[in-house]
């Protein structure tokens, strides 16, 4: 077992928490610090020892535990999420796919799978390995002059936004426009964000909001491509949920795959024995990468309690919110022996939970092991020194483990 699992640190050594203010803890203002995003597995390992179930001052629930995942099946924790008027980007979240629930949830997640449908992801893989190459070029170029090149911001991130364009068939002429929505929306999410943050926030939301509207009226999307298919709903579904389904597959297409590969490159940065093993068996690889390094600091779908609950020895109120600690779950030794260890060839094991559990489990899985698979393969058959050529820079205070920058550099041989 690792020195991880085994020498818990106490919090007021490292995290400026004392035992006797553990009331007060704000845990995602402590969780979504650089420091502990750049390696929050000590913190999670004492959050799971001593306080897995965790009441926060503003009356959020937080769990760490694996055995704890199970309440994202319970309908208990299931409740209708409210309108937010004072936010637009809020507001539209609130009533997307991602916190609706049945029967409204049920509609949505079926329509929604149209954007995924096998046959449209096979069709667009060969599109998709093209993008990851010609930018794995563009990445080797700057290593070969003596320079070390950001991956995150030449690499994961267009990959990633060039993917989801390619699915949903979003035309060139307007890539540019919207791919530079989402980043700046993702600030709303903050619990503590600032009035100016909100409104640049909304802003984006908006405009993303009437470019969906406007690509859905006029029939502007690439014909069978994944929002095509959801324009040609307009006489079975409310313009309302298409407009809120596309701009929420948009939004969340490209972020969680964009931290998921910047992960998993440190993850293969670390591991380079493992190089084989990803070229052979992408699947397995990938299936571990998400599980050992998650993107998620806490799960999207913010659920509620609709009754009064106990969840471990701790009294929940009804009307409660209840986050997951995905990554945290994903390495509780209780749930994977030598969690903290990476290991492709890891036995059969639980299912991680980078992707959700239950109603809420990601609609985009397929999508983001694909990318992932490909983002992958493609950087060690085109840069296979790839080696880190600094820390990482870690973007503060968001829902997910991102990076601001990625350095790397290499002695890039071309197959």
């Amino acid at each position: 077992m690792s020195p991880q699992q085994t020498a818990r640190p106490r919090p007021d050594s490292r995290y400026g928490v004392h035992m006797s203010s553990l009331d007060a803890l704000d845990l995602f203002d402590t969780l979504a610090r650089p420091e502990q995003l750049s390696d929050p597995y000590p913190f999670y390992d004492w959050l799971r020892a001593n306080r897995p179930v965790h009441l926060d001052p503003d009356g959020t629930v937080y769990l760490s535990c694996y055995r704890d995942s199970a309440l994202l099946k319970n309908p208990d924790i299931r409740d209708a999420a409210e309108g937010d008027g004072s936010s637009h980007t809020l507001n539209t979240y609130n009533q997307s796919l991602i916190k609706t629930v049945p029967p409204q949830h049920t509609d949505l997640r079926r329509m929604g799978a149209v954007a995924f449908d096998p046959d449209l992801l096979k069709r667009a893989g060969a599109q998709v390995r093209e993008t990851a190459g010609h930018l794995a070029d563009q990445v080797a170029e700057k290593p070969a002059h003596g320079d070390a090149a950001d991956l995150h911001s030449m690499y994961s991130l267009p990959f990633t936004q060039r993917t989801a364009a390619i699915v949903f068939g979003i035309p060139d002429e307007d890539f540019d426009l919207l791919a530079a929505l989402p980043g700046r929306m993702f600030s709303a999410l903050y619990p503590k964000a600032d009035p100016a943050t909100l409104a640049d926030a909304d802003d984006a939301s908006r405009a993303l909001a009437a470019y969906v509207e406007d690509g859905l009226r006029r029939r502007r999307f690439t014909p069978d491509s994944g929002f095509d298919r959801l324009a040609r709903m307009q006489d079975t579904a409310s313009m309302d949920d298409l407009v809120r389904l596309c701009w929420l597959l948009w939004w969340a297409s490209y972020t969680s795959s964009l931290a998921a590969i910047d992960l998993a490159v440190l993850t293969l940065l670390e591991h380079p024995h493992t190089i084989q093993a990803l070229r052979e068996r992408p699947d397995a690889w990938v299936k571990e990468a998400l599980r050992y390094r998650s993107p998620h600091v806490i799960n999207s779908a913010n659920l509620t309690t609709s009754r009064p609950m106990t969840i471990g020895t701790v009294s929940v109120p009804a009307q409660t919110p209840v986050r997951f600690l995905i990554s945290s779950m994903n390495r509780d030794p209780e749930a994977f022996p030598d969690a903290d260890t990476f290991d492709p060839d890891r036995p059969a094991m639980p299912r991680h939970l980078t992707f959700g559990e239950g109603i809420h489990t990601c609609i985009g899985a397929k999508l983001a092991r694909m990318e992932l698979a490909i983002a992958l393969t493609t950087l060690v058959d085109r840069i296979p020194d790839l080696a880190l050529a600094s820390a990482p820079v870690w973007r503060p205070y968001t829902t997910q483990r991102l990076v601001s920058s990625l350095l790397v550099t290499s002695s890039p041989t071309r197959n």
